[in-house]
């Protein structure tokens, strides 16, 4: 076990500042994670992951202390969370950046290069066009396969990255 573990229970399982913390400890960012254990360490008395998260469903008194300690260093949480937001946003902004950047190089490539995005987009479609129109009962698992090509050629695929993030942060 380790840390996120810990920071999964308090996100789950505590509202306010405690839950905070439980942030601090599930993200990557090592100033934040180790902020976050000093703080569970020093509200149940042991740095080990494992004792900490034991106490901490055992023992309520633990998680008030756990409460008081944070909001007294709620400016440093806040500014720990930040850091994390910050990087998880440049992080999403590069790879944004490094896809575009690769699909401009694919586009602008000399000989024939060029026209294979189009033409597998271009084929799937009509795959799943006749699959779609000429299969008694066509499975839609086979024909969002066929169609996952052109959609991503056409831009979809923001859309599908808008809706796993959507969905991961409501987990």
């Amino acid at each position: 076990m380790n840390w996120s573990d810990v920071g999964s229970f308090l996100k789950q399982n505590q509202k306010g500042v405690a839950g905070l913390v439980g942030s601090l400890l599930t993200g990557n960012v090592v100033g934040a994670v180790s902020a976050g254990a000093s703080m569970v360490a020093q509200a149940t008395g042991t740095t080990d992951p494992d004792q900490a998260l034991a106490t901490l469903q055992s023992d309520p008194n633990a998680l008030v202390r756990l409460e008081e300690i944070a909001a007294a260093r709620e400016a440093e949480v806040n500014r720990h969370l930040e850091s994390v937001m910050a990087l998880e946003l440049q992080d999403k902004q590069r790879s944004h950046s490094e896809t575009q950047q690769t699909i401009r190089n694919g586009d602008n490539a000399e000989g024939g290069v060029k026209y294979v995005r189009p033409s597998h987009a271009t084929l799937s479609l009509f795959a799943g066009i006749y699959y779609g129109l000429f299969t008694d009962t066509p499975d839609l698992l086979i024909l969002s396969a066929f169609l996952t090509l052109p959609f991503t050629y056409a831009g979809l695929r923001e859309i599908g990255k808008r809706n796993v993030l959507a969905f991961q942060s409501k987990k």
